[in-house]
């Protein structure tokens, strides 16, 4: 019986929530213990406990799946305070320090956008997003470079901050996110200063 405060059909939508909820747990879950069958509808159902139309009713496709991967992932950054990418200087700095405490605090996510192919094909989703974002938080410092020289240091700058650079300083140096933070924004500064002192000379000069 439903509770009277509550209107028609609320339960029942919260119980849907909750479903779909699950299921996309029980899929970060699979995926970061390395079991890559864990992406099948099948798979899933059996680890949730429901049945695999369940999971279809949810999730008609491999790209549903995907898409609500990523979206947790984006609400989960979103929750320490380090939502999108940065599109000034300033932001590009003062994004760092809780983007690497957002990447420890949800390791098991991180960990799936960076080592899978699931993962790789959610960052590809927005790879124009972030090309566009990161040239035009280093825009200002590389303005005197050619078109080619201007895209090198913003790839750099992008590789500097984000899940890949968490990923080998985590595993190949145990260091934490405040460590990496640190390394990060002093290599991140050091690099704009450079392109600022160079002005027009190539980055090869």
């Amino acid at each position: 019986m439903v509770a009277p405060d509550l209107p028609p059909g609320s339960l029942r939508e919260r119980m849907k929530e909750q479903t779909r909820a699950l299921i996309v747990d029980e899929l970060v879950a699979a995926l970061s213990a390395g079991a890559l069958d864990g992406i099948s509808h099948d798979a899933l159902a059996k680890r949730v406990g429901v049945s695999r139309q369940t999971v279809y009713r949810y999730f008609p496709d491999r790209d549903a799946l995907m898409q609500a991967l990523w979206a947790r992932l984006n609400s989960e950054l979103g929750k320490g305070g380090a939502p999108g990418f940065p599109e000034t200087e300033e932001a590009l700095l003062a994004h760092i320090a809780p983007l690497f405490a957002n990447f420890d605090r949800i390791a098991p996510l991180i960990t799936i956008a960076q080592s899978t192919p699931q993962g790789r094909a959610m960052r590809l989703s927005v790879k124009d997003k972030r090309s566009d974002a990161f040239l035009a938080a280093s825009a200002e410092a590389a303005q005197g470079l050619d078109a080619g020289d201007r895209k090198l240091a913003a790839a750099i700058l992008q590789l500097l901050v984000g899940g890949q650079a968490w990923l080998e300083m985590r595993e190949q140096w145990d260091l934490t996110g405040a460590e990496m933070a640190r390394a990060s924004a002093w290599a991140v500064r050091t690099l704009l200063a450079d392109l600022r002192a160079r002005k027009t000379a190539p980055l090869d000069q």
